[in-house]
């Protein structure tokens, strides 16, 4: 059978063919291609969000097509993607959401325009749950020469980590470790070719994905109390190559916060700044934070879930092109900037932080998160075929209250005031993008704090340079010493302040 393939809003348009003798899984059909498809819930049909559309050759409607859709939009050939098994000649059109790669933050000051010296190179890797952030850097001179991403591979069996750790568990970890392994492979054959060498590798990465990668077992990550195989530094020569791991603090504070908390001291210690306390804010689905009291490092992670990142709301995208990243609402009229400036295909995170507060500003939402009635039933209308609705502003009220109660509770903990703080730094994309002002407005960081907000980029592959460059695991050393976990779930004050800051006033 003849399988056709497009994809909404590719340019040129192109039809991907794929000849199958027998029934093949439509997710099959798309890795067989080399095109990503993109499953909030891994695949296993919890979130009926993957959904494609047949314009000819639709399969037999199945149980989860009849929770997840209408029978109108069943009869116009849409299908819950994960779930689809494909049995004859068909076309088959899937949303630019679904298929696009995600952007993600770059290093500054990357020689792009330099020679490649390819025989004396170290690679510092972020392997990230969504994201793989690499960069190659110049042994003699210091200098970052290339920076790529890719999107992680694992993503077909889940999204979280927690998705991952139940693959392994039902016995593919061989398989995960192979995806990263692959992806990092292609990434850099695609950058140097095959014939360079490597002499130092830095990875980092939080524990499930380090301990994926590394081939050891998560069974003691899948349920409290949560226990790693190790939260140590892992080093180790490998045909010529110094491959070190950073260490862990906890299950939920992994490797990618202490390479984020070692390129901090170091800038901290090369500008005289060492006693200067601040908060790292990393977020995401789970959202991690460590506040530095001068002394100590006060470590925890808030459950936000994936609404800040986009993924579970109606209207929400990642941070693909076509994705509303910035808005307005003034006079009625909602104006917006998308990524890469293209047709809109839904709303990433920057993009619904700025959202929630143009629909607070304009009185749009109440204090609660509630619409007015006339957008109720319908949502409010963003743009062509996008939409909030008042369930995509309850999950975001939910994240924002996590994060910002989080923040509360390890102030607290450490004995200190919002005013004590001298910086606040926003790790990774959406801190990046997100507008300051927007997310005190809503609640997501404390006004206080706003005044002191700094982004800082991937620290994490920041860390892993640093590393590189000036390696001194006495320091990791001294940060996993002087941390202490604050495990929310654990502290009675913790849900008080959750639901105190659910409000947006």
């Amino acid at each position: 059978m003849e399988i056709k393939i497009i994809i909404d809003g590719e340019t040129p348009q192109k039809e991907h063919i794929l000849m199958s003798d027998e029934p093949i899984k439509f997710v099959d059909a798309m890795e067989q291609l080399g095109l990503s498809f993109y499953r909030p819930c891994g695949g296993i049909g919890k979130c009926l969000s993957c959904n494609i559309q047949f314009l000819y050759g639709a399969p037999q409607m199945t149980s989860a097509d009849e929770k997840a859709l209408d029978f109108s939009d069943m009869r116009a050939g849409w299908r819950v993607g994960c779930k689809c098994v494909i049995t004859k000649d068909c076309k088959i059109q899937v949303p630019a959401s679904l298929a696009g790669e995600i952007t993600s933050v770059l290093a500054d000051e990357v020689a792009e325009d330099e020679a490649l010296d390819k025989s004396n190179i170290g690679i510092a890797v972020d392997v990230g749950t969504t994201t793989l952030a690499t960069a190659i850097i110049d042994l003699s001179t210091g200098k970052i020469l290339r920076q790529r991403n890719c999107t992680n591979s694992q993503a077909k069996f889940g999204a979280d980590v927690m998705s991952r750790v139940k693959a392994a568990m039902d016995g593919h970890g061989e398989d995960l470790k192979n995806c990263i392994r692959k992806d990092l492979t292609d990434l850099g054959n695609k950058i140097l070719g095959e014939d360079f060498l490597m002499h130092k590798v830095v990875f980092c990465g939080n524990t499930v994905m380090t301990h994926l990668l590394l081939g050891y077992t998560v069974d003691g990550l899948a349920q409290y109390p949560f226990i790693p195989y190790t939260l140590d530094s892992v080093s180790f020569v490998e045909k010529g190559r110094n491959i070190f791991f950073m260490p862990s603090i906890s299950a939920f504070v992994g490797g990618d916060i202490v390479s984020g908390l070692f390129y901090l001291a170091m800038q901290a210690k090369k500008n005289n700044k060492a006693q200067d306390k601040f908060l790292l804010v990393d977020l995401g689905t789970n959202a991690e934070l460590v506040l530095f009291d001068g002394d100590n490092y006060w470590c925890s992670s808030a459950s936000a879930g994936p609404a800040l990142e986009g993924a579970s709301l109606s209207c929400g995208v990642a941070s693909v092109r076509g994705a509303i990243n910035h808005l307005s609402i003034n006079k009625g009229k909602c104006t917006y900037t998308t990524i890469g400036g293209e047709q809109p295909i839904g709303i990433c995170g920057s993009g619904i932080i700025d959202l929630v507060h143009e629909l607070h500003r304009n009185k749009i939402i109440d204090d609660g998160g509630l619409l007015l009635d006339e957008y109720s039933e319908s949502g409010y209308p963003v743009a062509d075929g996008v939409s909030i609705t008042g369930e995509d502003i309850q999950q975001v009220l939910l994240a924002k209250s996590a994060v910002h109660s989080a923040i509360q509770l390890l102030v607290q903990e450490a004995g200190l005031t919002m005013e004590d703080i001298d910086h606040l730094y926003v790790a990774g994309g959406l801190g990046a993008s997100a507008s300051v002002w927007s997310a005190a407005d809503i609640g997501l960081i404390p006004r206080e704090l706003a005044s002191k907000y700094e982004s800082v980029g991937n620290t994490a592959l920041l860390g892993g340079i640093e590393y590189i460059l000036n390696g001194d695991e006495d320091i990791l050393n001294e940060i996993k010493e002087k941390s202490k976990v604050v495990i929310l779930n654990d502290n009675p004050g913790f849900e008080k302040l959750f639901l105190e800051n659910l409000m947006l006033n």
